[in-house]
Order: structure tokens, then sequence, then C-alpha cells
């Protein structure tokens, strides 16, 4: 078994180890900037689809995408619901 296969195969028995991994190696590319430029957070779902690229079975369990979905409608909703109805200057006043 080649190293590549050691780490594939010790991903797909380790899942918190596989979430963590993706979380850091997207954090730490998402920080480069280059001419400017950086990808912020959405270098993690770059870094998760190569993962996912890697083995069709290397997933996550489902409860953390639904998981992952609430928290991401949640702060959606709190960084734009103030703003979001017409009605929001009466309601703060």
């Amino acid at each position: 078994m080649n190293l590549y296969d050691a780490i594939v195969q010790l991903l797909l028995e380790n899942k918190p180890l596989l979430l963590f991994l993706v979380i850091a190696i997207g954090y730490f590319i998402g920080r480069i900037r280059f001419r400017g430029f950086s990808f912020g957070v959405a270098a993690v779902l770059f870094v998760g689809l190569a993962f996912g690229a890697m083995h069709p079975d290397m997933a996550l369990p489902d409860i953390i995408y639904i998981l992952g979905l609430v928290l991401f409608v949640y702060t959606i909703g709190l960084r734009s619901g103030p703003s979001f109805s017409p009605l929001s200057k009466i309601w703060a006043a």
C-alpha cells in the first residue's frame, strides 16, 4: 500500500479527522492573498470538493450537512435580517 492509499484509508475510517483537516487546509488556503485576491472561507468549499474527488466514499455523515446548512441559513438571516424588511426602520424605532 502506498502513501496515498494509506492517507485515504485513514480519512475514510476517521470522519472527524477528515472534517477538521478540510476546514484547516481550506482556512489557510483562504488566507493566502495573491495580487489583492483571496478565496476567504470559500476555499474550504474547494478543499472539500478536492477531498471528495479523491475517493467516492469520502463523505461526512448527513447530520454534518444538515447542521452546516442550518448554521449557514441562520447566519445569513442574522446578517441580512434587519435590512430585509421595508418595515425594519419602523420596528427599530
